[in-house]
């Protein structure tokens, strides 16, 4: 199947933004994509955040999941803990997470970047 060029609206600001996709977008697929497009200071800023907040969630996976190194690893609880903590942070319900580990190891902090203004 060819790639599919066709337009949808930023979210933010309502300019229409060519998108090219490989087989058929939903519309909220389509909308989510102009948005990631555009350049306007709403949605620059969404990317952005969209960006770090994928940042902080491979973070997780590398520091304490499944790739980071085998000594370092703690159990997928804790994990699914920390990874809902980061949804939370970046949705707004959470200023920080502090998480103590058992027997002194790690202790993660993950806290959301204010914005530089």
């Amino acid at each position: 199947m060819g790639n599919n060029i066709s337009t949808a609206p930023c979210r933010f600001c309502g300019q229409m933004v060519q998108i090219e996709a490989d087989g058929k977008l939903t519309k909220p697929q389509a909308e989510e994509k102009a948005t990631m497009s555009c350049t306007c200071p709403e949605a620059v800023e969404y990317q952005k955040e969209k960006q770090r907040k994928e940042k902080a969630l491979k973070n997780v996976s590398v520091l304490f999941g499944e790739d980071a190194a085998p000594e370092k690893r703690i159990g997928e609880g804790i994990v699914s803990i920390l990874r809902a903590a980061v949804e939370e942070i970046y949705s707004g319900g959470l200023a920080k997470v502090t998480l103590n580990l058992r027997g002194g190891a790690l202790k993660p902090l993950f806290h959301r970047i204010a914005k530089a203004r």
